[in-house]
């Protein structure tokens, strides 16, 4: 039976980028990550799974040393260079290819579209057993990223909320299109809740 694991070429890249921090934030982030875990992701190729564990380790640590903003802003960079450096390269190119075809028009209303049902895409690409998120269209000018039968681990994780948030609006720059995003968590639902414009 699988448990809830995280492909680890998102680690691997999370730690390079810590170890190109400045000297304050790097010493206190490697020291906030069990170095069994950091000995984990270098051992282990960027495209087998580790358990959700080691993600969240690495996440939440991002929130406590640097705060919620700036984990969200380290994501952000992360994802778009990931982006643009060929992680997402094939997701990237499927959504050029849905606006460019379009008439102008109808590319203002697929760019959203197109970009949010890659957000979905990018989490199970990313992610095993960790649930699914689903775009829902609330018809008042919101988009809903419902992230639904999330493991409890993974739900209650402070720094992959920080992740996705992150992930997110560097699909927004990276698409050129503007939304103010915000999380709804109630008892049993958490969204992303995304206004465009």
């Amino acid at each position: 039976m699988s448990s809830p694991a995280f492909v680890n070429s998102w680690n691997r890249a999370a730690m390079r980028r810590i170890r190109s921090l400045p000297d304050d934030p790097r010493l206190r982030l490697l020291d906030a990550i069990p170095r069994k875990t950091r000995n984990t992701i270098a051992r282990t190729s960027g495209t087998q799974w580790l358990p959700a564990e080691v993600a969240i380790e690495i996440c939440d640590a991002l929130v406590e040393i640097l705060g919620p903003e700036p984990s969200v802003e380290f994501w952000r960079e992360l994802v778009h260079d990931s982006w643009i450096g060929g992680l997402l390269e094939p997701l990237a190119r499927e959504l050029r290819a849905e606006t460019e075809d379009a008439a102008p028009a109808e590319a203002e209303i697929a760019a959203p579209a197109s970009l949010l049902n890659l957000a979905p895409a990018a989490w199970a690409m990313s992610s095993r057993d960790c649930g699914e998120i689903v775009v829902v269209d609330k018809g008042d000018g919101r988009i809903e990223l419902e992230a639904r039968d999330l493991p409890e681990s993974v739900r209650h994780s402070q720094g992959i909320r920080s992740l996705y948030a992150g992930a997110l609006q560097a699909m927004l720059r990276f698409s050129k299109l503007s939304a103010r995003v915000r999380v709804e968590d109630n008892d049993d639902r958490l969204a992303f809740v995304l206004r465009m414009g």
